[in-house]
């Protein structure tokens, strides 16, 4: 019987069996772990995907993976926030896979994802003798708008300084910045900008504004708003 006169259906069919094994050939599943260079300690969270396809995994709490690839052509990229990103051709793929700490300056000081993160993640409260300087931020940014307000903060001086004194600028992990003030309290974050390799921090009240970090220590954070002659502001741990 001529193969035209088969239903189209069962024609399709066929060639899909035909296909499979090639298909089979094509395709492979590979699995592997993600260290960090210095530690040797298990990476979670760190994407995997092949390079120029959309998705991808995430490595589990062991730093283990496991991805379906096209071919032996494939290039596998590994990228993880705080670490060098790394592209790994398949066929090359070993059993284990090293990432190495992306290095951020901060100030003139080049620190590690981790160092930064054991500096950064803390309460901080306003320096002492930096706290007539942000008082006198907060009614600069409230005459922009509302002057009634700004001329209320400049009679109350004493009183701005102490609201400035009882607030607190606790830096999470997820990167939310969570303050408390007596009055209210600025949406901050913090965000690592990976083209620079700069810590910034943003106030997003009244719009995003970018606030440049000059100097990160155990002791000491100094930062520098964007607004023309505005002062730094130093921070100490208040815990």
């Amino acid at each position: 019987m001529p193969l035209t006169s088969f239903p189209h259906r069962f024609v399709h069919f066929l060639l899909a069996l035909l296909l499979l094994p090639a298909l089979a050939l094509a395709q492979r599943t590979v699995s592997g772990r993600v260290t960090a260079q210095a530690t040797k300690e298990a990476l979670p969270q760190v994407t995997v995907r092949v390079e120029g396809q959309p998705g991808g995994v995430v490595t589990d709490k062991n730093g283990r993976f496991s991805l379906t690839l096209p071919g032996n052509e494939a290039q596998l990229t590994f990228s993880h926030l705080g670490y060098q990103p790394l592209m790994v051709p398949a066929a090359q793929l070993g059993a284990e896979v090293s990432l190495a700490e992306q290095r951020y300056l901060i100030g003139e000081v080049q620190v590690s994802y981790v160092q930064l993160q054991k500096l950064l993640l803390r309460q901080w409260r306003i320096a002492p003798a930096s706290l007539d300087d942000a008082a006198r931020l907060i009614t600069a940014r409230a005459q922009a708008r509302d002057p009634k307000k700004a001329a209320t903060l400049a009679q109350n001086p004493d009183a701005v300084r102490k609201v400035m004194e009882m607030a607190r600028y606790e830096f999470r992990a997820n990167g939310v910045v969570k303050t408390k003030l007596l009055v209210a309290g600025h949406k901050l974050r913090w965000q690592l900008d990976e083209d620079t390799r700069t810590l910034t921090v943003i106030d997003e009240e009244g719009g995003e504004r970018k606030i440049g970090v000059v100097e990160l220590t155990s002791e000491r954070l100094v930062l520098k708003h964007a607004e023309a002659n505005a002062p730094e502001i130093a921070y100490v741990p208040a815990d």
